[in-house]
């Protein structure tokens, strides 16, 4: 496969490195000289220094032969140019990052017809999704929704003197009985990350991958050692997009917001707009305001600006203040240690949402897919089709190989089951799989191809 990807911003660079990972053919546009050479260099993937909207610089970057073309500039122009150009191109899909509400909108339709896209992303409102179910999840680091909301995927650490701290999994799968609502997908320990089997001993301290059903979360959390409070109180660093964004969401829910905005005039536009909203201007790194503002009791402190330093020190700060939970979106990878080492409880980027859509594509038979931030494992959706291996057996006669694992399944017109080794599969069931990418992929001609 080939995949033309214009714009190397955090999204285009993130999704070229996943893609070569993975073998596949890569070529990025970008119009940034110096960036499009440090890609060229540290990738080593094909990279044309110029606009997406030059046919030319799409044809050097083999257009003609490519199956993808992802336009994940910031620039919505840009990206719909790039797209009309890839469909004259004769390229079967593209995904095109739009950020105007109403290019987005049921209004904009027409126009995105007409430059033939096929699937919009958008990294702002993706991330305030994000932070949104984080905010009700206080207490994890990561929350991911998957089959239509009926599971969801959670990150936590475990702590000290939780429920299933010191157990093996074999031990809390025979408490749990016939009844799981959770299954352990993946367990970090000391920075290596592993697929973990019956025998495996949950230490505190571990970073554990859980999918359970959505009804069993605080459970969960519970278990773990790692529940929180309803945030009835939130601030929110950053009056940007995603800031914006989970601001009108949290008061929608009820909660008490406070916005700290830099800019003046978008301030004072934003305290017209939200007017359920305590919008504030000034700096985020103002602690004399943050500690007038009452930083420290907060249940919930999100850090949204651009500037990954200044979310960074906010909710360091915040954290020394006594505030229950915060969340700092990050532009660069690199500030991740740091950040942990402060004691914030979640990071997350714009980019693997976004890469997660143009993954799914790429892919072809997954429903979804799932990356996170560190570690190489992955979550995938994949639909089970007729007369595949898995139609019509269990789990266990499938003699999977140890290198994936299938978490739960959505049953067609039913509700969403944890796995067991005798849940019985079938076409048009939904089921959930860990692994690393190259796994899933050897694996999945089990559940998608028909049995000769």
């Amino acid at each position: 496969m080939h995949v033309v990807i214009v714009g190397a911003g955090e999204v285009g660079w993130y999704l070229a490195e996943r893609l070569r990972d993975e073998g596949t053919d890569v070529a990025v546009v970008e119009i940034d000289a110096v960036l499009a050479d440090t890609l060229g260099s540290e990738l080593d993937v094909q990279v044309v220094t110029g606009s997406g909207t030059s046919a030319a610089n799409l044809v050097s970057a083999g257009i003609r032969d490519a199956d993808l073309l992802a336009a994940v500039t910031d620039n919505d122009e840009v990206n719909l140019i790039a797209s009309m150009l890839a469909k004259q191109h004769n390229v079967d899909f593209s995904i095109v990052r739009l950020q105007s509400e109403e290019l987005r909108s049921a209004d904009g339709e027409g126009v995105r017809r007409a430059c033939g896209v096929d699937v919009v992303i958008d990294p702002d409102a993706d991330t305030a999704d994000e932070i949104y179910e984080l905010v009700h999840t206080t207490g994890a680091d990561e929350v991911y929704p998957m089959a239509g909301g009926e599971l969801i995927v959670v990150g936590a650490y475990l702590n000290e003197g939780a429920p299933l701290a010191n157990k093996s999994l074999a031990e809390i799968g025979h408490a749990a009985g016939d009844e799981w609502n959770y299954l352990f997908g993946t367990v970090t320990r000391d920075g290596k990350q592993k697929l973990p089997r019956g025998d495996q001993l949950l230490l505190p301290g571990d970073h554990v991958r859980v999918i359970c059903k959505k009804s069993a979360r605080a459970e969960l959390l519970s278990q773990l050692g790692v529940a929180g409070k309803n945030a009835s109180r939130v601030m929110i660093l950053g009056g940007g997009a995603v800031g914006t964004r989970v601001a009108e969401r949290m008061v929608d829910d009820g909660a008490q917001v406070t916005l700290v905005e830099r800019d003046p005039e978008r301030a004072t536009r934003l305290s017209h707009e939200l007017k359920q909203v305590t919008v504030i201007q000034g700096e985020v790194t103002d602690t004399e305001l943050l500690v007038e503002e009452q930083v420290g009791k907060m249940d919930a402190v999100i850090a949204v600006t651009g500037e990954d330093g200044s979310n960074a020190l906010a909710c360091a700060f915040a954290i020394s203040e006594g505030a229950t939970y915060t969340v700092v979106v990050l532009h660069s990878l690199a500030m991740l240690p740091l950040v942990r080492r402060f004691g914030v409880d979640a990071a997350l980027s714009p980019r693997t949402a976004s890469a997660n859509a143009v993954l799914r594509q790429v892919r072809g038979d997954a429903a979804a897919v799932n990356t996170f931030l560190d570690g190489d494992a992955e979550i995938d959706e994949i639909e089970i089709r007729p007369k595949s291996r898995a139609d019509g057996v269990t789990v266990g006669e499938l003699h999977l190989p140890h290198n994936i694992l299938i978490g739960a399944v959505v049953h067609k017109g039913s509700a969403a089951e944890i796995v067991r080794g005798r849940t019985k599969l079938a076409a048009g069931d939904h089921i959930a799989v860990f692994g690393r990418p190259q796994a899933i992929r050897d694996a999945k001609p089990i559940f998608v191809d028909p049995v000769e």
